[in-house]
């Protein structure tokens, strides 16, 4: 994750929490870091490699899953 505080200081690490209110994220070293968020400040940008994956589940309909499922049963 990349947290871009309101001076422009980009910051990078693991994401450990986020709310509404703190995002902590640990950085290369382990280091805990903790930021204090007031609406959309500072900016948080989480990136998730599973995102497209996830996106398409909403393109899916239960009859897709339904046919890959049954599609997957007959390859052994």
């Amino acid at each position: 994750m990349t947290v871009i505080t309101p001076a422009g200081q980009k910051v990078e690490g693991r994401l450990v929490r986020v709310d509404d209110f703190i995002v902590t994220l640990a950085d290369a070293e382990g280091t805990q870091r903790t930021f204090r968020r007031d609406g959309e400040k500072p900016k948080v940008e989480i990136h998730d490699p599973l995102q497209p994956h996830k996106d398409l589940l909403r393109v899916y309909s239960d009859k897709d899953i339904h046919n890959l499922t049954a599609y997957l049963v007959t390859v052994k």
